[in-house]
């Protein structure tokens, strides 16, 4: 029987690793760590929950996966390819919809804890 997986008090995490960046950087590519905490199949594909976290910069993102986060601290601004804004702050919580093209910039480093659906290929 699975059990349920816990990832305690991610906002003040410390052993958060360098990990692949979540996006191609424009410009000079924003130092990014993650702690994950569970990865898994779900319905068609793949699950990956953790908290991770970004520097100052910008990235452009062109996403084959569908993810859920919640912003522990900081700020970050995306536009869309259509030229929409949307920006978060610590507190917020956002999906970014599989498909979903654009850039990332961090403007205020960056902790979030995710959950991410990647489809089977």
């Amino acid at each position: 029987m699975p059990e349920i997986s816990v990832q305690k008090d991610a906002r003040n995490l410390t052993h958060l690793e360098d990990c692949e960046s979540f996006g191609e950087p424009i410009g000079v590519l924003p130092r990014q760590t993650n702690a994950g905490f569970f990865e898994g199949e779900c319905l068609k594909g793949q699950m990956y929950s953790g908290t991770w976290e970004c520097e100052k910069g910008t990235l452009a993102l062109d996403l084959t996966l569908t993810e859920f986060c919640h912003l522990l601290e900081g700020h970050w601004r995306f536009t869309s390819i259509s030229g929409v804004v949307t920006e978060v702050k610590a507190g917020d919580s956002w999906v970014f919809p599989q498909g979903w093209k654009g850039t990332a910039e961090v403007i205020e480093k960056v902790r979030k804890v995710y959950t991410m659906m990647v489809p089977d290929e």
